[in-house]
């Protein structure tokens, strides 16, 4: 039977997020399987290493036998990402075959701090995982300063936001003229807010409710 993938979300320390994930990374697939002769006991790291050597160990004689396997990594396979989200601090996800999985790739790394309960969608995480258009957050009326460009250090009103391009049309405050200009949304930074009216206590109320679902930070 085909096996689904499954995420999971491993809170950690917040800072040590890289550390965490480089151990489990270790833990994963720095480990593999060993296997030992049955002669005099030397420890491989293949099947076939350990045949060759049999061949010529000093301590076979007369005697037979077969490679002995001493251990295995049972992780092998078995993690198929990690991710460390930069926007998510303190946070670490793990897409594995079964839950059994994180339990053994956390087992002992410092800095983890416990697992979130339940799977992670993806729809949940794809947030992390699409860049943030440089436009999000920035709407009409915003005042802006112009951080590049010929016209650094101006501050403007936005007239226009073309998120498809990613720029923004803008008035420029202190010009006797009301000349529009174009400017990529990475050369602005929102410096004023425009003022806005609060939504109704009823419409905040929809709102909460459509948000409401069985996301993996209701078990947090």
């Amino acid at each position: 039977m085909e096996h689904r993938n499954s995420i999971y979300a491993i809170r950690t320390t917040i800072g040590q997020e890289r550390s965490v994930t480089d151990l489990i990374t270790t833990a994963v697939t720095g480990e593999t399987d060993v296997w030992g002769c049955p002669f005099c006991g030397e420890d491989f790291a293949s099947k076939a290493a350990t045949v060759e050597h049999m061949k010529s160990c000093k301590k076979k004689g007369k005697k037979s036998g077969e490679p002995k396997l001493i251990s295995q990594n049972p992780l092998i396979g078995r993690v198929m990402a990690i991710l460390v989200p930069e926007t998510l601090r303190g946070y670490v996800f793990l897409e594995t075959l079964e839950f059994r999985d994180v339990e053994l790739a956390i087992s002992g790394v410092p800095h983890v701090r416990g697992r979130v309960g339940g799977k992670v969608s993806y729809e949940e995480i794809d947030k992390f995982l699409v860049p943030k258009p440089a436009a999000e957050g920035i709407s009409i009326s915003d005042v802006v300063e112009i951080i590049s460009g010929p016209f650094k250090g101006e501050r403007a009103k936005v007239a226009r936001v073309d998120s498809a391009k990613e720029e923004l049309i803008l008035e420029l405050l202190d010009s006797p003229h009301t000349i529009p200009i174009r400017v990529h949304a990475d050369f602005a930074k929102i410096v004023e807010k425009a003022v806005r009216e609060e939504p109704s206590i009823a419409e905040t109320a929809e709102k909460d409710e459509k948000e409401e679902d069985d996301s993996f930070w209701a078990h947090d």
